[in-house]
């Protein structure tokens, strides 16, 4: 333990008066304890510790949890000591006022939104994603001959499987999988096709532990793929293309979804993030209509779709209007605009720019980043991420 910590840890003991008023919550390995949070009135934090040893482990974030299950008030007030500050950030707690000292014991006053946090636990059937402490890494793996970056180099089960693998030991959280290109021109294939080059791989990467999206906007893949064990749908059409169909599912198997804004915008006259924001206002309702918890539902923008340089340019520059209704992915990895940018080189020379983008949708608070280049995009966040969610 810091031994600042154990100091102020005594003389919160030394108060026997507070002591006796709290509901005490610990984690513990073998006979130790390794962590504890105490909570007055169940809605103020007064102590919150995990041994340094146990640190990283999700295990204060699952003591939060405990004390937000047993409230029904919506925010919770925590007193941060000085040595704690950064992890109580990290969780999402925000600073009320200064330092302050009583009774020779200092805190800092710190607030926490409960729906917010409730928000940032995106379930996916046996599996969950915890958006805001970091941002998480998508890996596309394309299992198509003609999409635009990489068609063809992974269009055989064992190239595929092999990049899965890759992707997951480079820093990926999620595996993207799609067996139809969207690209600018893309040929339809039909659903029996897109499910024979698709279920093999999501077997196979769900067999590996990976956390997986199916890339469809038909329902018979997304179905097949959920049978196959995907956790998440990645709808480029944003659940508005088939009458409910893909909705019904991610009800049925308690997915999450990834909708994507895929319009034309009607024209410069109109704010380019507010029909964004409208567009994702009609697929919230339809999650609505279906019972599909908002917090499952990730907001992607949709860079490159039907959208010129200029726009997307512009989109970028405002992501943190569209990340004010919800959670949110960017995909702008090896994209054409970026490409024009760099003097028109081609798409696998694009991983700086792509960086780039990866850096600045961080700092306007997007929570995960669709990228091709794993290992380069995770370092990248890393930084980045020390940075933006420290201060």
């Amino acid at each position: 333990y810091e031994r600042s910590g154990v100091e102020e840890f005594r003389r919160f003991l030394d108060c026997r008066e507070l002591i006796n008023t709290l509901d005490i919550y610990a984690a513990y390995e073998k006979d130790e304890i390794i962590g504890m949070i105490a909570v007055q009135d169940k809605q103020h934090i007064c102590m919150f510790f995990v041994k340094r040893g146990n640190q990283r482990q999700g295990i204060g974030r699952v003591l939060l949890e405990k004390v937000l299950e047993s409230t029904n008030l919506k925010e919770i007030m925590a007193n941060a000591s000085p040595c704690s500050l950064i992890a109580y950030k990290k969780l999402g707690f925000k600073v009320l006022e200064k330092e302050q000292n009583v009774n020779g014991i200092t805190f800092i006053p710190m607030k926490y939104d409960k729906e917010n946090f409730l928000s940032r636990v995106v379930k996916c059937r046996d599996k969950e994603l915890i958006l805001g402490e970091r941002t998480l890494i998508m890996g596309i793996l394309n299992v198509t001959p003609d999409s635009f970056s990489d068609g063809g180099d992974y269009f055989s089960f064992e190239k595929a499987v092999e990049h899965a693998k890759k992707m997951i030991e480079d820093g990926a959280d999620i595996i993207d999988i799609g067996g139809q290109s969207t690209r600018p021109g893309y040929t339809p294939i039909s659903e029996e096709e897109e499910i024979a080059r698709v279920v093999p791989v999501i077997k196979k990467v769900v067999e590996l532990g990976g956390i997986v999206s199916i890339d469809t906007y038909k329902s018979k893949v997304a179905e097949a793929a959920f049978d196959a064990g995907a956790h998440i749908l990645n709808d480029v059409k944003g659940l508005q293309y088939d009458r409910g169909e893909l909705a019904k599912l991610v009800k049925k198997y308690d997915a999450a979804v990834i909708v994507m804004h895929n319009q034309k915008l009607k024209s410069k006259r109109d704010d380019i993030i507010d029909s964004i924001k409208n567009f994702f206002k009609r697929s919230f309702e339809i999650a609505d209509r279906y019972n599909i918890s908002r917090s499952r539902v990730i907001l992607d923008p949709g860079i490159g779709f039907e959208k010129g340089k200029e726009e997307n340019l512009e989109i970028l520059s405002r992501l943190d209007e569209i990340k004010e209704i919800g959670n949110l992915v960017l995909g702008t990895s090896r994209k054409r605009f970026i490409g024009s940018i760099l003097n028109d080189l081609p798409p696998k020379e694009r991983v700086e720019g792509t960086v780039a983008t990866t850096v600045l949708a961080i700092q306007k608070g997007v929570d995960i980043v669709r990228v091709h280049d794993v290992l380069e995009n995770k370092r990248a966040a890393m930084v980045a991420d020390e940075i933006v969610r420290k201060y």
